[in-house]
């Protein structure tokens, strides 16, 4: 049975747990945002980390809260800031100009979640109860949270919530990678491999348009490993509106939709999930206190953004009752 190591983490109610296998693969979380902080791979004797982090609670509060968060009760922008739940007009927290931006302002990933330990199967749960009328939106909706290190060095990552109103619900992870290790160093001689034959466009404000384009001939044509860089300087409209990357792709339903290799070749990671989209954002905003510009991408495993607001993207009503159930996760190989 594995052993669960906890230990401080900032402040009184910040706590990191380690996860442990048998190939020496680590996983540190935390309960402050149900977060994903390191992950440690044995590579050339030595542990990579490949998942950029802080150094407590407070210091992400001060650099980027959303780092490697759980993100909900929805993930990425709700354009006007409302939206119709059957029929009914509902109205969120409004934290950018016009609209919502991961669920309003002190959402999941600044909570500190309640915590049980599973050794047996070397799984940490988290646990939150969002009260009716948080940042706008009906519940109470309570969510899981259950982080899985299994001895093939793959994080299962599982989302499950139920609610005590209609509302929508579309979390994600907010977990960004360099496989290098090395988060001074640019993602872009990563080579990159995404099954979809579409994405989604974004307009000048990088809300969807409500579209899906084909991905051929353009930059976000993946169906063949190509390097990131192809999309970080490019002249594409769509990576000059946003500087590179943060866009959904289309995922066809195949067991791997998605692979990347480090430029060293020496790293491989394989994304599973049941979701329907994956947003990757090449974190095109730096320098921050963090990073810097292009030195991570994440892979963001969800349902369309905007779906509520968009026809065509799916739903993402989470009904009285009812339980959502999304499931995605990252296998190393080292």
């Amino acid at each position: 049975m594995a052993m669960i190591d906890s230990s401080p983490f900032g402040t009184s109610q910040a706590q990191l747990y380690r996860l442990t296998n048998e190939n020496g693969m680590q996983v540190t979380l935390t309960n402050f945002g149900a977060r994903i902080v390191e992950i440690l791979l044995p590579v050339d004797g030595q542990l990579r980390n490949v998942s950029l982090a802080a150094n407590s609670d407070e210091d992400y509060l001060n650099k980027d809260a959303y780092v490697g968060s759980t993100v909900a009760p929805v993930a990425g922008r709700i354009s006007g800031a409302a939206t119709l739940i059957k029929g009914k007009t509902v109205h969120f927290t409004e934290n950018e100009p016009g609209r919502t931006l991961h669920s309003g302002v002190e959402a999941s990933n600044v909570q500190y979640w309640q915590v049980d330990l599973v050794e047996k199967e070397n799984q940490v749960i988290f646990h939150l109860v969002f009260p009716d009328g948080y940042n706008g939106f009906p519940g109470a909706v309570t969510v899981t949270a259950t982080y899985e290190l299994t001895e093939d060095n793959e994080l299962k990552i599982h989302y499950q919530a139920h609610s005590e109103s209609d509302t929508i619900f579309n979390p994600t992870n907010h977990v960004y990678f360099n496989l290098s290790g090395d988060f001074q160093q640019s993602v872009g001689e990563h080579q990159l491999k995404i099954v979809a034959d579409q994405f989604v466009p974004l307009g000048e404000d990088n809300m969807p348009l409500g579209e899906f384009w084909p991905v051929e001939g353009t930059p976000f044509d993946f169906r063949d490993f190509a390097p990131i860089q192809q999309g970080l300087n490019n002249q594409h409209p769509q990576n000059k509106v946003v500087g590179g990357y943060d866009h959904p792709w289309v995922l066809s339903q195949v067991e791997i939709p998605v692979e990347v290799i480090s430029p060293d070749q020496k790293v491989r990671l394989i994304m599973r999930t049941n979701q329907p989209a994956v947003v990757i954002y090449t974190y095109n905003h730096g320098p921050t206190a963090m990073t810097d510009r292009h030195s991570v991408f994440s892979l963001e495993c969800q349902g369309f953004p905007n779906a509520c607001n968009l026809e065509n993207f799916g739903s993402i009503l989470l009904e009285k009752g009812q339980s959502f159930d999304s499931q995605f996760s990252y296998q190393f190989i080292f």
